[in-house]
């Protein structure tokens, strides 16, 4: 998000969002990988690292085009490790994204987003099965070997929505 020369605060049309505790190794996931994407600066998409803000993200998600979000899946026909796919309508089912202790999901968020009056964004979400929930600070080495994979699937979800030509534009 940048500011304009009013001082209001610019969003840009595409919002990269990492979500996950940190506190639980592999829970964490989402925020890393939002934190490596973050470091590819490619214009016209927003990176947040949502943790578990959960309805505080209302604003940070109000009035995109599209969200990608980065989290750890539950997946009970999944192997640990294993990176998964959701499409819109699973995201907003939200069954499958991991919840905090103290977080309401991101599909509500999108759901609080919609009745506010704002778009409906393309919306969808790369996670990581977990290979650990212990309780301690950061993913696991095996997580954090599934990092570049879960940046390329990404990259080609954003490049299918178009994102990418905006910020080849900007």
């Amino acid at each position: 998000m940048e500011a304009d020369a009013g001082g209001s605060t610019v969003t840009a049309p595409h919002l990269v969002l990492g979500l996950g505790n940190e506190l639980f190794t592999d829970e964490g996931i989402g925020v890393v990988v939002s934190r490596r994407f973050a470091d590819l600066a490619i214009p016209g998409i927003d990176v947040v690292d949502g943790g578990t803000l959960g309805i505080a993200l209302l604003p940070t998600v109000a009035g995109r085009r599209s969200i990608l979000i980065f989290d750890a899946i539950v997946a009970t026909d999944a192997q640990p490790g294993e990176i998964i796919v959701l499409e819109s309508s699973e995201v907003r089912q939200g069954s499958r994204i991991m919840y905090s202790a103290h977080q309401l999901g991101i599909s509500e968020v999108l759901v609080a987003a919609q009745l506010a009056g704002g778009p409906e964004p393309n919306v969808a979400a790369v996670g990581l099965v977990p290979y650990s929930l212990e309780t301690g600070y950061g993913v696991t080495v095996d997580a954090q070997n599934r990092i570049p994979a879960m940046l390329e699937q990404g990259m080609e979800i954003l490049a299918a929505w178009g994102a990418l030509e905006v910020a080849a534009d900007a």
